[in-house]
């Protein structure tokens, strides 16, 4: 059962370590911090400018092959850490993209199992027939091909804003600065 638990936890840090991965995707574009939202915030996403009053603080730009749902989970991600009270999304695209791969013609050796079957004299000096295994490797040639694979890509550009008006921080926390590209 603690093995269970572990093995839970760690599926829970590899989800959570991947959206703090996506904190580099994120450019301020204010001088002014506000204090991050809590992890469960409700922060609306929209696709024109709210009617109220609102400063742009950053913008967010993310292309990825792992779906919306998770495009969609990290723009929020980094609105709550920024403490955005709404994201305008300003660009979403789907692209499906081929990955064309050429495999070179070559030789490959495939293991062939027999069996030979000897005749032996036994410890009471009787004739017996004694099976032989052995191995032979038969060279076979595997012609060139090429491989095409299809992948869908998510892109979104978007922007975070907050109330104009609103109290900033004297001073960015820490997790707010994220790594930078």
């Amino acid at each position: 059962m603690r093995h269970g638990w572990l093995l839970l936890a760690g599926f829970c840090l590899v989800g959570c370590a991947s959206l703090e991965e996506t904190a580099v995707f994120y450019t301020p574009t204010s001088e002014r911090f506000y204090p991050p939202r809590p992890k469960d915030a409700d922060i609306p996403v929209v696709s024109e400018p709210p009617d109220w009053p609102h400063e742009v603080i950053g913008r967010f730009a993310l292309q990825t092959d792992r779906g919306y749902r998770h495009v969609y989970r990290a723009m929020l991600h980094n609105a709550r850490r920024q403490g955005a009270d709404a994201v305008i999304l300003r660009r979403l695209v789907f692209d499906v993209r081929q990955t064309i791969n050429e495999i070179p013609a070559t030789w490959r050796s495939v293991p062939q199992t027999n069996v030979w079957y000897q005749q032996v004299k036994n410890k009471k000096g009787e004739w017996v027939t004694v099976p032989q295994v052995y191995t032979t490797y038969l060279p076979v040639w595997q012609p060139a091909r090429t491989v095409v694979s299809e992948r869908e890509w998510t892109a979104v550009e978007a922007e975070m804003v907050v109330r104009r008006g609103r109290q900033s921080l004297a001073a960015p926390l820490p997790e707010q600065l994220g790594r930078r590209r």
